[in-house]
């Protein structure tokens, strides 16, 4: 598929952030030019690209560029209540998977948009084809126009979006007349394996609450990935949502849908969130993620107004940063928790201990 949307950005990573946080292995400058065809120039620095990135870890582990996967893995964000980091995560993760060389669909799937923003498109001001609305095409005339909705991030599909607006508000009422209506975003993927399968992982930030669509984007995963504000209103919606998800496995079975729970917003000098995450870990202690997301001011100044141009997310911007090395460690441990590979290749990269 060609997309007809010139990529935003193209970010580059110096030669020490390249063999320190992203490669997962020691080599030489000189062997990372020649991968990377850089051979002739000084690309120490220029920089190196995700896709620089990845052409480095083909080669590192002579691997098929040919082989797809069956399905790509989707990591669905998700709480049942807002304000708890969602978006930052999804984002930040999404752009963490590309610098480690993974080609990455992101999902906008909630009305604010805050995703879509965060990652440089203007939600108010340009024309969006959403998720709902390629449900929709797919779901009455199989004809789907991914070309019209997906934004290239960054170039040659390493980083795309499908971006939202609060026109997706309206998916729910179309939703409630469809037959089999819970299953079709799983169905979409299934039936477009040319689309989907180019993608190395599928990115998900669902909307907060409990809606038709919402199901929908849940039904299609295999394990939800539920973020939680170190508060006590984030500790409450725990259980909402895994009713949801008790709920889902009830009525099919096949799925069974488990979820990890990653902590947000952890400041040593709070006492509620020291409070928050001991309940967390005691309750959920089979399921929690071992990173825990710090209060850390560099992901507030991420944030783009609306008359400011979006950098991007914050490991996009400084990956070296405490908040930044972050992100790639919790990066990291998703590529085995989910199952994400690299032409068919378990990477495999061990997180930094702590």
């Amino acid at each position: 598929m060609k997309i007809k949307y010139q990529a935003l950005r193209a970010p580059k990573f110096k030669t020490k952030i390249v063999n320190e946080l992203l490669l997962g292995t020691q080599i030489s400058t000189y062997q990372l030019k020649k991968m990377t065809s850089k051979e002739n120039r000084d690309g120490s620095k220029s920089g190196y690209s995700p896709e620089d990135i990845r052409r480095a870890k083909i080669a590192i582990n002579n691997l098929d560029e040919t082989i797809q996967n069956d399905r790509p893995p989707i990591i669905n964000v998700r709480m049942a209540k807002g304000g708890t980091g969602k978006s930052l995560i999804s984002g930040n993760i999404s752009s963490a998977f590309a610098m480690l060389g993974y080609k990455v669909l992101a999902i906008d799937g909630d009305p604010q948009a805050s995703l879509t923003n965060m990652l440089g498109v203007d939600s108010s001001s340009e024309d969006i084809v959403h998720i709902g609305n390629l449900m929709e095409q797919f779901d009455t005339n199989n004809e789907i126009s991914f070309d019209e909705s997906v934004r290239a991030i960054y170039p040659n599909n390493m980083l795309d979006l499908i971006p939202a607006d609060i026109t997706l508000t309206q998916t729910d009422s179309w939703l409630i007349s469809r037959l089999g209506r819970d299953l079709i975003f799983d169905r979409l993927i299934s039936n477009n394996h040319d689309f989907f399968n180019q993608y190395d992982v599928i990115v998900i930030d669902s909307a907060p609450g409990t809606t038709l669509l919402s199901f929908n984007l849940m039904s299609a995963c295999k394990t939800i990935l539920a973020v939680a504000w170190l508060d006590r209103e984030s500790v409450k919606a725990m259980n909402l949502l895994f009713s949801n998800i008790i709920e889902i496995n009830r009525a099919y079975p096949e799925k069974k849908i488990d979820i990890e729970i990653v902590a947000n917003g952890y400041h040593p000098s709070y006492r509620h969130c020291k409070e928050a995450l001991s309940i967390l870990a005691e309750t959920y202690k089979n399921l929690m993620n071992e990173n825990v997301i710090p209060h850390y001011s560099g992901f507030v100044r991420q944030s783009s107004f609306l008359t400011e141009e979006s950098k991007g997310p914050l490991i996009e911007q400084d990956p070296n940063s405490v908040g930044g090395r972050v992100i790639l460690e919790l990066a990291k441990s998703l590529l085995t928790r989910y199952g994400i590979t690299l032409c068919g290749f378990n990477e495999n990269i061990k997180p930094t201990l702590r």
